[in-house]
C-alpha cells in the first residue's frame, strides 16, 4: 500500500539513493552530490513540512516503508520529481506534478522549472503535455587530470587570491551582479546557505579577482566528501559585466582546479546553461561535454 508525508531529514539518505538511481539511468554516474540535497532543505524559506511530499511502499519486505516517490518545491519554483524505477509507469509522477503544480498556483508563483536530461525523451514528453515549455539545453563539463593548465599573467591592476571570511559579501555581490539578467537576486544568507556552510566547502580553496583591490570576480568550488573518483565542483564562476573579456573567468577557473591539483583532486566539472553563451570559454579550457539537460518552464 501506497502512503504520502512531508519529508523529514531522516528521509534524505533514501532521496539521494532516488536521486542517484535516475543519474545512474541516464548519465551512467552520480552527478548529484548529497551535500547538495542537504543544503536545498536547510535554506533559510524552504520548509520540508509544507514543500515536500514522499511516497512511501508500506509493504517494503526490508522495513516496513520504503521512499519510492518524492517531491520538493522551492521557493524559488524549483520542483523537483523523482520516482523508483520500478514504479515507472504507475502514475506516481503524473500525480506528483499535479499535486505540486497544484500547489505553485496556490501559492502565487509565476513560474516552475525542472532539468531534466536531454536523452529522457518520454519525461521531456510529459512535461510538454501538461503544458511545460521545453527550453534551453544545459551542459556538464569536465577538465580531466590531464589537460595542460598554467596561470597566466593578468591585465595590469588585476589580482587573483584566496577567498576569506571578511570576502563573503563581496563575493556574494559579484555573483548577484554577474548573474543578474538570468533572474531574482538571491538574498546573502540564501546563498551562503547553499554555497558555504557547507561541509565540502573551504573558503581558502575558492578565489576571487580584483581589480585595484574592489572584488570584480569570484570562482567558488566544493570537494568530493568520502570515497569517490576525485572530482571538484564549480557551481559558481562569475565576473561583474564591467571586467568581462579580460581573461578573469579563464584565470580563475585555471587557479581553482591547478589548487585542486595540488590538494590531491584531479578533475573539476562545473554546469552552464545556454544562454549564458559560455560553454566554448571552458571548452578552449579544455573541458568537455560529459552530460546534457533541458530546462523545462512551466508558465503558472
Amino acid at each position: 500500500m501506497i502512503t504520502s508525508r512531508p519529508l523529514e531529514q531522516t528521509d534524505l539518505e533514501a532521496a539521494v539513493a532516488l536521486l542517484h538511481a535516475d543519474d545512474r539511468r541516464w548519465f551512467g554516474e552520480p552527478v548529484l552530490a548529497p551535500e547538495d540535497v542537504r543544503a536545498e532543505w536547510d535554506r533559510p524559506g524552504f520548509d520540508l513540512a509544507t514543500s515536500s511530499e514522499g511516497w512511501f511502499d508500506e509493504e517494503a519486505p526490508e522495513n516496513g516503508e520504503a521512499l519510492v516517490a518524492f517531491a520538493t518545491l522551492t521557493n524559488r519554483g524549483d520542483l523537483v520529481v523523482a520516482v523508483d524505477e520500478a514504479w515507472v509507469g504507475a502514475g506516481l509522477e503524473e500525480a506528483l506534478l499535479q499535486r505540486w503544480e497544484d500547489e505553485a498556483r496556490r501559492r502565487g508563483m509565476p513560474t516552475l522549472h525542472r532539468d531534466l536530461p536531454a536523452d529522457d525523451a518520454e519525461g521531456l514528453a510529459r512535461l510538454a503535455a501538461r503544458g511545460w515549455q521545453v527550453e534551453e539545453a544545459g551542459w556538464i563539463l569536465r577538465l580531466e587530470a590531464a589537460t595542460a593548465l598554467e596561470a597566466a599573467t593578468l591585465p595590469g591592476g588585476y589580482a587573483v587570491r584566496a577567498v576569506a571570511e571578511a570576502d563573503l559579501p563581496e563575493v556574494h555581490r559579484v555573483v548577484m551582479e554577474a548573474f543578474a539578467q538570468y533572474g531574482p537576486s538571491r538574498p546573502y544568507e540564501d546563498w551562503r546557505s547553499g554555497m558555504v556552510d557547507r561541509p565540502d566547502v573551504t573558503l581558502g580553496h575558492w578565489r576571487l579577482a580584483t581589480h585595484d583591490g574592489v572584488a570584480v570576480g569570484a570562482c567558488l568550488v566544493q570537494d568530493p566528501l568520502g570515497a569517490g573518483d576525485g572530482e571538484a565542483w564549480v557551481p559558481q564562476v562569475a565576473v561583474v559585466p564591467d571586467h568581462r573579456r579580460r581573461g578573469l573567468a579563464r584565470e580563475l577557473l585555471v587557479r581553482v582546479a591547478l589548487a585542486a591539483r595540488e590538494r590531491g583532486v584531479p578533475r573539476l566539472g562545473l554546469f552552464t546553461y545556454e544562454a549564458t553563451g559560455a560553454r566554448g570559454l571552458y571548452e578552449r579550457l579544455g573541458m568537455h561535454v560529459v552530460h546534457r539537460l533541458r530546462t523545462c518552464t512551466l508558465e503558472l
